[in-house]
């Protein structure tokens, strides 16, 4: 081969190299994306798509969802209940308004180029912001590529949610503190002035709930650690008592006995804060919380 068409080839090659591993910048910069999701009553679930068995929730022929299952790294997603017939417990997520990002290794070209040429989606674009989208011509999931390595998507308004989450100066509404332990789990769950909660096993009612600042889950395997930070101190001594009670209710409903220096350990209350710590979800409460993950999954 000629030298001189080697030279000009090898500085193509490493201008791919660069452009390829050059880490792309978030607006948001170090925080993580899903700080900006948990608005009052907003049911926040990040699932962290490196530590979990993403085969175990999703199953597909098409390329396209393999390529984003096989590349997540994380799927954040706050859900948004607008009726007024809310329980206490739940696992149906089905009425729900929700948006929210899957996070990876994605090339927006790619994704982008995807959707465009996909029937089954019209594109769109949002005059103010400048931001392209697509809309599900079916079920109305609405999806936007603003960058490489996030797709944005939204039952119903995606521009919101690039508004809200994506753009500078956004407001971050979860701690840093409550993101590193959300962000280190499998499955990590926040809600801020609660409505709703998964079943845990701890009979929370709609009293309790109300008196409850916000709660943050954290789950791997079976094992799940909550924190409850209560509205005042006096709330909370009143409260750690009432889900100590449930839970050991539940044991002796499943004929097991209470183990008193085991529950000293795994209930404990810091001013206003209680915190339930390495608690082992029995089968029924762990199926409840997979079904609620993999009705999440399935928006792939």
């Amino acid at each position: 081969m000629n030298r001189r068409a080697v030279r000009p080839m090898l500085l193509v090659l490493l201008l791919l190299v660069l452009l390829c591993s050059c880490v792309t910048k978030m607006p948001y910069g170090d925080e993580q994306y899903f700080q900006g999701l948990g608005l009052d009553g907003q049911f926040v679930i990040t699932v962290n798509g490196d530590l979990i068995d993403k085969d175990q929730y999703i199953q597909s022929d098409d390329a396209g969802v393999n390529y984003i299952k096989d590349r997540m790294s994380r799927l954040s997603i706050a859900l948004n209940d607008n009726g007024s017939d809310t329980q206490a417990v739940t696992t149906d997520f089905s009425k729900y308004d929700y948006y929210g990002a899957i996070e990876g290794n994605f090339s927006k070209t790619l994704i982008s180029g995807a959707l465009n040429l996909n029937s089954l989606f019209r594109s769109d674009k949002d005059e103010e912001t400048g931001l392209k989208f697509f809309v599900d011509n079916t079920s109305g999931l609405q999806a936007a590529v603003p960058q490489k390595g996030i797709i944005l998507f939204s039952s119903n308004d995606v521009v919101s949610n690039y508004n809200q989450t994506f753009v500078e100066g956004r407001t971050k509404l979860i701690s840093d503190e409550d993101a590193a332990k959300l962000a280190s789990s499998q499955i990590g769950i926040f809600v801020s002035n609660p409505r709703t909660m998964i079943d845990l096993g701890l009979d929370l009612t709609e009293t309790a709930l109300s008196n409850i600042d916000t709660v943050l889950i954290v789950m791997d395997d079976d094992v799940v650690s909550i924190d409850f930070k209560l509205k005042s101190q006096d709330l909370a001594d009143s409260f750690s008592v009432l889900i100590k009670a449930g839970y050991i209710g539940n044991l002796r409903k499943n004929g097991q006995k209470p183990d008193i220096a085991e529950l000293q350990k795994m209930f404990t209350q810091e001013l206003d804060k209680v915190s339930v710590n390495g608690m082992t979800l029995p089968k029924e409460q762990k199926d409840a919380v997979s079904e609620v993950i993999e009705k999440l999954l399935s928006i792939l």
